[in-house]
């Protein structure tokens, strides 16, 4: 199956770019004479060379961040509890990317999609970077992007500048730094949604948060860039937006925006759609419910005419014409890209795959295949308690569901990954769900769950870092 990256990171530490834009001239040539003693999988030799320009880069990062929340937090103090969860997050996902931090991700479609449209053009300009793997698309002589385009419009101001030296690893892991923000801010209105309503206690606002940001496979997807991680890092912020609008003033026009651009990231996530109609319905008149539909069905059109454009069909989206390993390339013409029978497979990796126990580190050793969600998130078996009578538990779980559906059928499980991380187009679902069974309170083994699941995610980021390597 398909790989979601290289074999190996030589490339990650070639022509280093600092944030969005290169910063020339920071360069540190380490002593040739070094200890050679071993950290993980590492000699310490060589992991110094390995990263001393990516921690010069953290560094700024970090100044930049804290001047940032600095100025923020002094201009707004009621934005302490944001600005602290972003910054860490930040911190500890740019800090989680190092060795990849300070250079173009493998597979950087969007980067040269954006630089396509910066250009007032849909095919890319050049030959993309490994044109014969990764899902590049070839279509009458032109090379182009199959993706859905939302994640390339948002990078587009930047390859006004940059081109196509844009960093998508740093674009992608500030996105997953939102993430868990929009989703801290979430929280607190599960509680007044429900019938028997709560006040969520500080304590279990700041374990879920946790158990969200770093406790899934949100983790590693945010720390690598790649053109799947980074769709579905972004699908992820505007789901989480969509569902805060729905949960907090219920506009429906500003509901269906932000669906859209979640659809136009992931398209699987548009299945949710009927479960927002659902929750708007109660504060808003059908004459207003029609609005959500208007963003909607205007991405609709955009994409339809996108898609005329480049292939000649409002309805081909081209995935058809990718260049897919030989291997793929059989199974989807034999069976296609979407089949029942490919349920059996995918449902394996998602729920019951197990990883392998092993006396030295990283102890738990995943096969990149996939991983059970209850293994990378153990939180999750607190759902036992979920109040099923509740209409949002309905919805969200209704919805998990739906958008899970073209995940299960599809032809290939997401490998290369350390986790299931189609799971991430549910997972802001779920996490609803879960907040309405701890109902604003984290006892002992509420916080037991959520620290495995910590350990699971850090587990999993050093399970895909060796994946690499292999």
């Amino acid at each position: 199956m398909r790989k979601s990256g290289p074999r190996s990171y030589a490339g990650f530490f070639r022509g280093p770019l600092f944030c969005l834009l290169p910063v020339p001239g920071l360069r540190f040539r380490p002593n040739s004479v070094l200890p050679c003693a071993t950290i993980a999988v590492f000699r310490t030799g060589e992991m110094f060379k390995m990263l001393h320009q990516p921690l010069l880069s953290l560094a700024l990062v970090c100044a930049f961040l804290t001047l940032a929340a600095v100025l923020v937090v002094w201009r707004k103090p009621d934005l302490r509890g944001v600005t602290a969860v972003f910054f860490f997050s930040a911190l500890v996902y740019a800090a989680s990317a190092a060795p990849a931090f300070t250079d173009q991700s493998w597979a950087p479609h969007y980067v040269y999609l954006a630089d396509a449209f910066s250009r007032g053009r849909i095919v890319l300009e050049e030959e993309p970077p490994n044109p014969k793997e990764n899902d590049w698309t070839y279509y009458d002589g032109k090379w182009m992007v199959s993706f859905p385009p939302a994640p390339a419009l948002l990078m587009t101001p930047i390859a006004l500048i940059a081109g196509t030296d844009i960093n998508d690893v740093l674009f992608t892991l500030l996105f997953a730094a939102l993430n868990v923000t929009l989703f801290y801010n979430l929280i607190p209105l599960v509680g007044k949604w429900l019938r028997n309503g709560f006040e969520t206690h500080p304590a279990a606002r700041l374990g879920l948060t946790l158990a969200f940001g770093f406790g899934t496979v949100h983790w590693w997807l945010a720390c690598f860039g790649q053109v799947w991680f980074t769709a579905q890092i972004l699908a992820a912020t505007f789901m989480l937006l969509a569902l805060q609008e729905t949960l907090g003033r219920a506009r429906p026009a500003l509901a269906g925006l932000w669906l859209a651009l979640s659809a136009l990231s992931r398209p699987p996530v548009l299945l949710a759609a009927p479960v927002f109609v659902w929750l708007l319905a109660d504060r808003n008149s059908f004459r207003k419910l029609l609005r959500f539909l208007i963003p909607l069905a205007t991405a609709g059109v955009l994409m339809g005419w996108y898609n005329l454009a480049r292939f000649g069909s409002p309805f081909e989206l081209g995935y058809r014409y990718m260049v897919l390993e030989e291997l793929l390339a059989d199974i989807v013409k034999e069976t296609g890209s979407f089949n029942i029978s490919y349920l059996r497979t995918n449902f394996y990796h998602a729920f019951l795959n197990l990883p392998e126990l092993q006396a030295r580190w990283p102890f738990v050793v995943m096969d990149g295949w996939g991983l059970s969600i209850l293994i990378s998130t153990p939180l999750l078996f607190a759902l036992v308690k979920v109040p099923l009578r509740e209409k949002l538990v309905q919805a969200v779980l209704i919805g998990a569901l739906l958008v899970a559906v073209p995940s299960m059928l599809y032809y290939n499980t997401g490998y290369l990954q350390a986790g299931y991380r189609y799971a991430l187009d549910f997972l802001p679902l779920l996490f609803i769900a879960l907040a309405a069974a701890l109902r604003g309170r984290f006892n002992t083994a509420a916080w037991v769950l959520a620290l495995l699941s910590i350990l699971m995610g850090l587990l999993s980021l050093a399970n895909f870092y060796l994946l690499m390597l292999e």
